[in-house]
């Protein structure tokens, strides 16, 4: 064997490949391999080329050699985790860097490597101590590594947004030019409820580049959360003029047109999201809920079985398709997938509350109070749990409850703009005779949400009291129109005394129709 020869072939090959000249390299390499067989340097040097040239496993064979041959090679090891983590086998790459470490602690570059691979595997709690020893080894050497960068990136994946920031700052002040530094700077401010500063880093990195359509849909984003559609859209109209094969634009443009109100148009970007990436499985809930918007409730349901059917603890698609069965009267699927939400969490409180207007549509009034009340009962924020235990109450009772006046402004300071308030306040005006208030309240309520029953029935109510007779027809046939239990039809016995007349000639026959026992 000729080392001196092989020595030679070795240098030449070096110099080959630092010019680029791969295939003359491996030429020089293998011809030092064959002069001598156990030259680790020539087999780590070809690995190397093997691994510019992208052929990975091949450049994983001489690093297994060289290794073989030369046991303590720090770089050996460090350059074969660089090559398991370019050939996406992640698990390796760590044992590599690990192996490196071991036997040089302070190797900046294999604790840089190690984070970056359990980034990738998405272990970023392992990420982090490793990211973090490389920048307290050597802050300047970790920094022009892109420690901070991805340290951050870390954070961000963890949701301390506040912790990623602050490194993205620091890495921006190495590199103030870097695109995805300022994409990922943005993003972190975005998901930190901060897109306002988000805007900022999209605007630097679109005037450093203007063709890239992921920083247009990332400012689209922000825009989004700033309620600022028309820009939202504008964004992600350019990002896929740049890129129209972009799933996950399609739906972002999807969310802001159905965030003002043009259903339609989001159905198609949704449609074509799914078309490009059927695997992207939120487009499915926001896809359902606009179904159920436009009343489409057999394909809602449709895409909710997907949902369920890829998870099936997925308790908000299991709520909602029960919701969907309401409007279908299919009530013992319903009553079916409202068990199943409260087998999975018993303390789901939206879970007894329509499981409760299940009952009711089945005329079963004590399990529907006793749901209700264990809805009010777990969650006395959502006051619309309140409202409907003491309407129950109300079906129950001959005459009016004064009483009931005041559980109801409780209810209603619990939360007082929201819609239900108005209902409990204008009930509360009812009660107290009060009725002219009450109509207003009631009329305030259905400008605020048009397509929900409860307030026509209880504008109704007021109309009666205030003999505008026509009126009061009207809204009860709104309120069954909108799907009302009829079961809630019940308080309009309160009506027996101040206008027997209404009630003989409409309430009463109304009920008839409705109420099973009067039916008989």
């Amino acid at each position: 064997m000729d080392s001196c020869g092989s020595i030679d072939y070795n240098k030449q090959g070096m110099a080959h490949a630092m010019t680029g000249n791969y295939l003359q390299a491996l030429n020089e390499f293998n011809r030092a391999i064959l002069l001598h067989p156990h030259n680790a340097e020539a087999y780590y040097h070809r690995a190397l080329v093997y691994r510019s040239l992208a052929d990975y496993q091949l450049a994983l064979d001489d690093f297994a050699q060289a290794i073989e041959l030369q046991p303590t090679s720090i770089s050996a090891y460090y350059q074969r985790g660089i090559t398991y983590y370019l050939y996406k086998k992640y698990r390796q790459a760590i044992h590599d860097f690990s192996s490196a470490l071991a036997l040089e602690p302070d190797h900046i570059q294999a604790a840089i490597g190690r984070g970056i691979a359990y980034i990738e595997m998405e272990e970023y709690e392992q990420a982090l101590p490793n990211l973090s020893r490389a920048l307290a080894r050597d802050i300047k050497q970790a920094t022009t590594m892109g420690a901070f960068g991805s340290r951050g990136q870390a954070y961000a994946a963890l949701k301390r947004f506040d912790a990623a920031i602050e490194d993205f700052d620091r890495a921006l002040l190495f590199k103030p030019d870097d695109i995805v530094l300022l994409n990922r700077r943005g993003a972190a401010y975005t998901d930190n409820r901060q897109p306002e500063y988000a805007l900022a880093d999209y605007n630097r990195a679109l005037a450093l580049n203007p063709q890239l359509a992921f920083t247009y849909n990332n400012r689209g984003e922000a825009y989004r959360l700033l309620n600022m559609y028309a820009e939202a859209i504008a964004d992600f109209d350019r990002a896929l003029r740049l890129d129209p094969s972009l799933a996950t634009v399609y739906y972002n443009r999807g969310i802001a047109y159905s965030s003002i109100e043009q259903p339609h148009q989001a159905l198609m970007d949704y449609n074509h999201a799914l078309e490009l990436d059927p695997t992207l499985h939120s487009v499915y809930q926001d896809r359902a809920s606009v179904y159920a918007h436009l009343k489409r409730h057999r394909e809602a349901i449709n895409d909710y079985n997907r949902i369920i059917g890829d998870d099936g603890g997925a308790v908000g698609a299991l709520l909602s398709r029960g919701i969907q069965y309401i409007a279908l009267d299919e009530f013992k699927l319903a009553m079916q997938d409202f068990n199943a939400v409260i087998e999975l969490h018993e303390d789901f409180s939206c879970a007894y509350h329509y499981r409760g207007e299940v009952h009711l549509h089945l005329y079963n009034l004590e399990q529907a109070q006793a749901d209700c009340a264990r809805s009010w009962q777990l969650d006395m924020t959502h006051i619309e749990h309140g409202w409907m235990t003491q309407w129950i109450a109300m079906c129950c009772i001959d005459e009016p409850d004064i009483d009931m006046a005041q559980r109801l402004e409780a209810i209603a300071a619990r939360d007082p703009e929201n819609y239900t308030a108005y209902l409990c306040r204008g009930t509360a005006y009812w009660l107290r005779d009060d009725t002219e208030q009450a109509l207003e309240e009631f009329k305030y309520a259905i400008s605020m949400v048009r397509e929900r029953w409860d307030a026509y029935f209880w504008k109704a109510m007021a109309c009666i009291s205030l003999r505008h007779d026509y009126e009061a027809r009207v809204a009860l046939e709104q309120a069954l129109d909108a799907h009302m239990p009829p079961a809630l039809l019940a308080p309009l016995r309160l009506h027996t005394q101040d206008r027997p007349d209404f009630y003989v000639e409409y309430a009463l026959p109304l009920l008839a129709r409705y109420t099973p026992t009067l039916r008989e």
